[in-house]
Order: C-alpha cells, then structure tokens, then sequence
C-alpha cells in the first residue's frame, strides 16, 4: 500500500527516534548536556506526551490513514482511523496532502499501557472504552502540508508551521504542541517534570526530520535527568487557598455563604450566577486540610524553613499532624540562592517518607 504526497510514500516511512543519554552517563553528564542544549539558544523543545504514537496521513486524493509505529504481523500498517470518531471532524477539514505527527492519549491517564488498551481492541469495543473519556491527539510534528513535503525544512520552520495548523483548528480532543527556547524551555520543562509529566524533546532548531534515524546530535529525549533527591523534615502545614479558580466551576461542589458562613457541599453554579452570596471554595479550605506541608533542614543546630511541598495526596493533607516531624523523601528541579545567600529548592515533589532516617539527619548541607 502506498499513499503519496509530493511524490513520497508517507505510509511506509520509517520513523525518527528520538535520543536519550545512555544510562552509563553520571547524573552530572547528563545534565551538562541537557542545560548546554537548552542555552545555547539553538535548540527548542515541546512537551512529551506518554501514550501511543500515531501518524495521521490524507494524501493527496482525500484518502486518509492513522498508522502507528510498528507494522502488523501480516507486514503492513493497520489504519485506525475508525478507532477514534470524535477525531473526524477535524481530520475531515486538514487539507489534502498533510502528514502530521502526533500522541494519542488520556488526559486522565497519561501513560502508554491506558492508550494501547484502547487502541489494540477491535474498533467497536475501542469505542465503547471511550465513552466516558475519550483519547486525545496531541500533534508534535507535520511531514507535508497541503501536497507538500516538509521533511527537509528545519525544525524551527515546521514547527511554525505547526503552529498555524494550532491558530486555524483550535483545540478539543486535538492539542498541538508548542515549542520554546532557552530559559522559557527550561521553565517550562521544569514545570512538566515538577507536576510528573513525561518531559519534553528538545531538536537542534536547524534539524530536518531523518526517518528510521535516532540523531544524538540533532535531538535528545529529557525525563527525568534533571531530578535530585533530597531529605528533608516536615515543620508544619501551610494553609489552603480559600478561594476555588480553576476551570470545573460549574460542577464544583464546595461553597461558602459569606453572608451566613455557612459551607454548602452541593453543585451551586446556577445560584452563584444569579448572585446569590456565595463563592466556590478549594476542597482543602471547605475541610480545613493543609495547604502544603511546611519543609525544614537542619542548619547549626536549627531547622531551617527551605519550602513547602504540594502535590499531596487528601490522606495527607487531612490528616497533616500525623506527619510532623518526620522525614519525607523529595525530588528537586534545581536548588536556588536567594539575594541574602540563603538557598531553597524548586518545584519540589513527593517521593517517600524515610523512615530509615532521623530529623537530624537532615542537613541543610545537601543544599549546597
């Protein structure tokens, strides 16, 4: 089977791998290399999504084909098109001639085991699993555009390219990835990492795409190279933010009269939008659990505030007290100095409670 654009066979193109540090390197290796790429100013990365790779082909007659990476047992390239219908609409409006590189995967679920139980079924029962939440496509790259080949542009020229696709579709069940350089990529890939996304790819910005090639020189592949794990004692709790912002408001269920103070577990949206003296609350506040735990080090003799950690399981923020004083494992983007010469860490995430070592144990010396 052939589908051409440009007067190339996009269906039996191998694809680009991306390269990752060998697991020989030191940690120190590995992270000179990721901050040199990521500011010299040359390279630009896009966050890695962790599901199943899909690419997405309409040739140059209309035909259109979602492949994955590998051939079936039979030697060819199963089309899955049929697996995800919510995805039609869009598919339908791409311009003949386009060849897109994407991730299909689930938001709440983000892992490739979650995306293959879906996408090895049968069709009919693939869309029965998808009933309740169904797979998102997450495009990172595009080969052609509009009966033309793309594959010998720079990276920083397709990935502009795909940046118009991203104005002219918007986005639902599609996201299209984007792209940053220097100290904006190195915000944004310790962010990922920070809330356990997969990480990012970052690609030389002149890199053109080398099917079936893995090119240590023009991309590289970061997870979690830049974590360093570090001991620390829980002081206290942080209190939670009162008031509820985020985007599931007209479903929440955690209010407060500030008339009467009273706290109302039940979906009021419609009573907020017609005035009522009400505001949505943060589940933390309406209980009265901790915020963030409060992190110490020991520094002469003393424990030091260095931070606070979220990201906490509602056990632990209910029942806070129970971990007070005791040692818990954290990882760390990146350690900082403050103006006055004290230090803290970034973007901290739970790991563990060590209870194979003691408070006093926990110097601040790991900080420098």
């Amino acid at each position: 089977m052939e589908y051409i654009i440009d007067n190339i066979d996009f269906y039996n193109l191998d694809i680009q791998r991306y390269y990752a540090p060998p697991s020989s390197w030191s940690p120190e290796k590995k992270k000179d290399l990721i901050t040199s790429r990521i500011f010299s100013q040359e390279w630009l990365g896009s966050r890695k999504r962790d599901g199943a790779f899909y690419m997405f082909l309409k040739d140059e007659d209309g035909n259109m084909y979602l492949r994955g990476r590998s051939k079936s047992t039979k030697g060819y390239y199963l089309n899955k098109i049929d697996w995800v219908p919510h995805l039609m609409d869009l598919f339908n409006e791409l311009p003949n001639g386009t060849c897109l590189l994407g991730e299909l995967y689930l938001p709440s679920k983000e892992e490739a085991k979650a995306t293959t139980s879906i996408m090895n079924c049968l069709a009919k029962k693939a869309i029965m699993r998808q009933e309740k939440e169904p797979l998102h496509y997450y495009v990172f790259d595009i080969l052609a555009d509009e009966g033309k080949s793309v594959i010998d542009w720079p990276a920083k020229d397709r990935f502009d390219l795909l940046n118009s696709y991203w104005r002219a579709y918007g986005e639902k069940y599609w996201h299209w990835a984007k792209y940053y350089y220097g100290k904006e990529l190195w915000e944004n890939l310790q962010k990922i990492l920070s809330e356990g996304g997969e990480g990012m790819v970052i690609q030389h910005e002149n890199s053109v795409y080398q099917p079936g090639k893995r090119p240590s020189t023009q991309c590289l592949k970061v997870k979690k190279e830049l974590e360093e794990t570090i001991d620390c004692v829980i002081i206290g709790a942080a209190p939670p933010t009162k008031k509820y912002t985020g985007k599931e408001i007209e479903t929440w269920t955690y209010w407060y009269n500030e008339v009467t103070g009273e706290k109302i577990n039940e979906e009021l949206f419609k009573n907020y939008q017609k005035g009522e003296p009400i505001i949505p609350v943060t589940k933390n506040w309406f209980y009265g659990w901790a915020g963030s735990f409060k992190l110490g080090l020991y520094k002469d003799n003393q424990l030091v505030h260095v931070g606070n950690l979220s990201g906490l399981t509602d056990s632990m923020k209910e029942n806070w007290k129970d971990y007070k004083g005791k040692v818990v494992e954290i990882s760390v983007m990146e350690i900082m100095t403050s103006e006055d010469g004290s230090k803290g860490f970034r973007h901290p995430k739970y790991c563990e409670v060590r209870t194979d070592k003691e408070p006093k144990d926990c110097s601040y010396s790991q900080l420098i």
